[in-house]
């Protein structure tokens, strides 16, 4: 009981966190590309996790470097789609359609299960895209460009909950962390080099704001949810989780200013009833996806 008190404790921190950090990131990719800010982001947060669990990684097994490249590629992909959409969204936009990643586990997990979402969850999910529909439809019936990327995001970061889920019962999170991590800042920085001109010159605020996201938001954070959801299943660490929705709201009101409509407030409301709902009402039988993962094998 101890240990899931203090894990959840660790999931409502994370998702804190990682709500304060899409303001902290819109005004960093003002001066910064999008590959190059992920790629340096990762590979800082990799060289502190390397140097505190160095221990840890001379002992990986092949079941810790499975879980790593399988939720790093996921990852990768999730904060690629993210970090792009950012520029063309606004935080508490970005920070709502990526908790939307909570009504996609279920549908993702039939496919891993073959047993369809109940109706409770389908239900959740209209009322959830609803709600997604007022805050990225406007008058004119066109689609945010930066809202659509977000909820591509959204896809991955569920992708990544189920394989979380599966990995971390027969490998070390710690190990998964720190190659889930060096996957992705690989990948970005890569991307980065190729596809984005150099930077010549990173400014003062954009370093710390690489520093808090590698060292708060992705060393720090990845760790500790990865350790966190040793001690509770997905289902519960989803709903904490979603707090990030809530807590990127927040944050883009108080520090950047941003206004919020009626039409904004009651979409968003709708999403988080909806992730909430999906959550607390009857869940699909998530115990399968491992069982499933093994016969495709992970």
């Amino acid at each position: 009981m101890r240990r899931s008190i203090l894990a959840d404790s660790a999931l409502v921190l994370v998702a804190l966190v990682w709500g304060l950090n899409f303001v902290i990131t819109k005004e960093a990719l003002t001066k910064i590309t999008p590959f190059m800010y992920l790629g340096i982001r990762f590979i800082l947060a990799f060289l502190i996790l390397i140097v505190i669990f160095h221990k840890n990684f001379t002992k990986m097994t092949k079941n810790d470097l499975k879980g790593g490249l399988g939720v790093g590629l996921v990852i990768f992909l999730g904060f690629i789609t993210q970090t792009i959409g950012l520029k063309y969204t606004t935080p508490s936009k970005s920070g709502f359609i990526t908790g939307i990643y909570v009504v996609l586990v279920p549908f993702l997990a039939y496919f891993f299960t073959g047993q369809f979402p109940k109706i409770t969850q389908i239900l959740s999910a209209i009322i959830t895209f609803i709600g997604l529909g007022m805050v990225s439809i406007d008058e004119s019936f066109t689609v945010n460009f930066g809202d659509v990327l977000t909820l591509a995001g959204a896809l991955f970061f569920a992708m990544q909950i189920v394989l979380t889920e599966h990995f971390v019962k027969r490998a070390d999170p710690i190990n998964i962390t720190i190659i889930q991590t060096a996957l992705t800042g690989i990948l970005s920085l890569a991307l980065g080099l190729f596809m984005e001109p150099m930077p010549q010159l990173i400014e003062k605020d954009v370093v710390y704001a690489i520093i808090f996201a590698a060292v708060v938001c992705t060393a720090g954070a990845f760790t500790v949810q990865n350790i966190a959801q040793k001690h509770t299943d997905s289902t519960h660490a989803a709903i904490l989780l979603c707090m990030e929705s809530v807590s990127s709201g927040f944050f883009s009101f108080l520090l950047w200013n941003e206004v919020f409509t009626l039409r904004m407030l009651i979409g968003f409301g709708l999403i988080l009833f909806g992730v909430i709902a999906s959550e607390l009402l009857p869940q699909t039988e998530k115990s399968k996806i491992s069982t499933k993962l093994n016969e495709i094998g992970y």
